[in-house]
């Protein structure tokens, strides 16, 4: 949510005033944060997962005297006398970005502020005085291992922030876990077992003053055979009535979690047994999309269950695809009941120039669009008996291609073309102007080296059991030159999202709707560190309640984000320090989902840390693990470049898709309180401070900007 207590535009003016003379001409006076030492207070950026070298770093600041001497430094306009500094608690970094007091430093996937300027006041004669660095509470960074296999060697290292090094680590776990060591000094768990386990953990961390932090988890050894829903039809129902069934999976990484998307009414599944439940079941065909996530990876599967008094649509779904600027039509049918029968569409407006007749019959010009339309259909007959069923129409060209900075990404769906050939499909050969540059049974790619400037023509032949090549669809498209800049002109291309595909808050009118999707687009709008983004002008809330949170979906046009080493894009939300305190963080947390087609979504796995006593800490970044947007501030620094940007960055790899390279689509949703889960099942908390779960206004995650990174 926008957060009207701490940011509101006349409290921003003053801080921003008083940055203003901390970075210009103003004195600046360290005050001593208390007798706690400053670790290491000079670093080189580090990978996470790695000690800092320190062999050619200058000396550790031992003193305020010190870091009161390069404060004045930079006050006399050493611009870099700052930038070496660490807050307590933190010895090796994996980014920084922002300058002098408004710097932020990564560790471990999170960004912290180098400095808290909480006490931070201007005294009659100009001077600030109070900047104290700031002390990171002691957490737990690394508390959930990732997925073991058995009889392969396991290690995961538990790694800390905060507080005062060196640390010391125990852990508490069944003793079937025997086979496995903790190094209580690194926090280095390994070891190997010759059996399936799932086993929960409650890992301690100590640092040298006393203080403790602790977290609960989960060792998880995965069978060797993959994850599946081994559950495979749903029992049929011929009259409506309260509806249960357990689904069941095997292999993977234990524990499991379930989740269901579907349009039709009155469906629960419970995340952690599997039953699926509709207590008051509606006649007509479910479509139920089934998903079940592991430790490591997750599966999907398609349900229909048809209930019915004797009457049925007997039409396939999805429908046969639409090309865009095509004439399209087709007759429904049924079967059952008392002919003749009346059609009709339920809540749902046909694109222009479509009709839908009385008789059952579709037809119309496919506009020059693509897109997935869900046409909820019914069918009564003549003794008033209805049947419902809800079709989904893909207006699709076959085959898709985005442009990018010098590539393309192309994608095509086998579902698609083996109805419209009418043929089992089994690969595809793809040309970029008559000569090939991909043959296989993937079902997207992408293609580099490309100049500015050029119009790559690309075709898709199929490729049939038998051996036999059929051409089925054809893309042209323009490689446009790149800017980081958000570009003025259509003849130019950018980072950014391009477009809004759809805006679901929960309540209409909200915080900076109006002036969606301009305050979305573009390079974030937050600048710094404790001056984030906080008008209308500049971000939109989604809103949460106790119920949820509202959605968007992002789409990029003249860009893709591609699969590569490291973090693919960056989502920037404003994220606040409540009264400069950068232990008092306001987070609004959302969960992310990505796609190449808009019905075929991945959410990034995501993880919270809950204590050894069940407590959680709603002002601490340690509480939101991994996989959350909403929990790191902006920096200001270059939005594409993610050590250096803030903001929270995604991986696509971490989907566990290796058949996906590329996707065009980003959907967030807020969480709302204790609706959600992670990935394990446990429910997402959310504040309830300012009002962030009134469900409308400025409630809930506020989206700033987009940017890929590998682009």
């Amino acid at each position: 949510m926008q957060k009207p207590q701490p940011i509101r535009p006349f409290s921003l003016i003053i801080i921003a005033s008083l940055l203003a003379m901390v970075l210009g001409s103003a004195w600046l006076g360290y005050h001593g944060g208390g007798s706690a030492p400053v670790d290491s207070s000079h670093a080189k950026v580090q990978d996470s997962d790695t000690e800092p070298d320190t062999s050619d770093q200058p000396p550790p600041i031992e003193d305020d005297v010190t870091l009161a001497k390069l404060l004045e430094r930079f006050r006399l306009g050493d611009s870099r006398a700052l930038d070496d500094i660490l807050p307590i608690g933190i010895t090796e970094i994996s980014g920084s970005g922002g300058n002098g007091l408004q710097r932020q430093v990564r560790a471990h996937g999170t960004w912290h502020p180098v400095f808290d300027l909480s006490g931070m006041k201007t005294l009659d004669d100009g001077n600030v005085r109070a900047v104290q660095l700031n002390a990171i509470p002691l957490s737990i960074a690394t508390p959930h291992p990732p997925a073991g296999q058995i009889k392969q060697p396991f290690a995961h290292r538990f790694n800390a922030v905060g507080g005062v090094p060196p640390y010391s680590w125990r852990i508490e776990i069944d003793d079937a876990a025997s086979g496995f060591q903790l190094n209580a000094a690194t926090g280095d768990y390994t070891g190997q077992s010759e059996s399936e386990l799932t086993l929960p953990l409650v890992i301690y961390v100590s640092d040298s003053a006393g203080t403790q932090a602790s977290g609960q988890s989960t060792l998880s050894i995965a069978t060797e055979e993959p994850l599946t829903i081994t559950t495979t039809t749903l029992p049929a129902m011929e009259t409506p009535r309260g509806y249960r069934v357990t689904l069941t999976g095997s292999g993977g990484a234990k524990p499991y979690t379930w989740s269901l998307e579907t349009s039709s009414p009155g469906w629960l599944i419970d995340a952690k047994t599997g039953i699926h439940t509709n207590s008051k079941l509606e006649t007509g065909d479910h479509d139920l999309l089934i998903t079940l996530q592991d430790q490591a990876t997750s599966v999907e599967r398609q349900f229909e269950l048809k209930v019915t008094l004797g009457l049925d649509i007997t039409t396939k779904n999805p429908l046969p695809p639409a090309a865009p600027k095509a004439n399209y039509s087709g007759q429904f049918e049924a079967s059952g009941g008392t002919s003749p029968y009346t059609w009709s569409l339920l809540n749902t407006e046909l694109p222009n120039g479509w009709t839908f007749t009385p008789e059952g019959v579709l037809s119309g010009t496919t506009p020059d669009i693509e897109a997935l339309l869900k046409l909820p259909v019914r069918v009564t007959d003549s003794d008033g008996l209805t049947f419902d069923k809800t079709f989904k129409l893909n207006i699709s060209r076959g085959l898709l291609a985005v442009p990018s900075d010098r590539k393309v990404g192309l994608a095509w769906r086998y579902k698609e073309m083996r109805q419209a050939l009418q043929a089992n499909i089994t690969g595809v050969s793809l040309k970029r102007n008559g000569s090939e540059i991909y043959r296989g049974r993937g079902s997207n790619y992408v293609d580099h080296g490309l100049a500015p400037g050029s119009s790559p023509n690309y075709e898709l032949t199929a490729i049939t059991s038998s051996g036999t090549s059929i051409p089925y669809a054809a893309a042209l498209t323009t490689i446009l030159p790149f800017s980081k800049q958000q570009a003025q002109d259509a003849r130019m291309a950018d980072p950014y999202a391009d477009a809004i595909l759809n805006f679901t808050p929960l309540s209409r009118g909200g915080y900076g709707a109006s002036n969606v999707p301009n305050n979305i687009l573009g390079p974030p709008n937050g600048t710094s560190t404790f001056i984030p983004a906080y008008l209308p002008a500049h971000v939109v809330s989604l809103h949460a309640s106790q119920s949820g949170g509202g959605s968007i979906v992002l789409q990029f046009t003249n860009n893709i984000i591609e699969s590569a080493p490291g973090p693919d894009f960056t989502l920037f939300e404003n994220v606040f320090f409540m009264a400069n305190d950068p232990k008092r963080r306001f987070m609004e947390p959302a969960v992310v989902e990505v796609a190449i087609h808009e019905d075929e979504w991945y959410r990034f796995p995501c993880r919270v840390q809950v204590a050894a006593d069940g407590s959680v800490d709603l002002k601490q970044p340690s509480y939101y693990t991994s996989g959350f947007t909403g929990i790191n501030a902006t920096t200001g620094d270059d939005p594409t470049d993610p050590t250096r940007s803030g903001g929270d960055s995604f991986d696509l790899s971490s989907l566990g898709r290796a058949d996906l390279t590329w996707i065009r689509f980003i959907r967030i949703i807020a969480t709302g309180d204790s609706i959600l889960r992670d990935s394990t099942g446990i429910p997402i908390r959310h504040t309830s401070e300012n009002n962030a779960l009134n469900g409308r206004a400025s409630s809930g995650f506020d989206l700033d900007s987009a940017s890929a990174v590998n682009y």
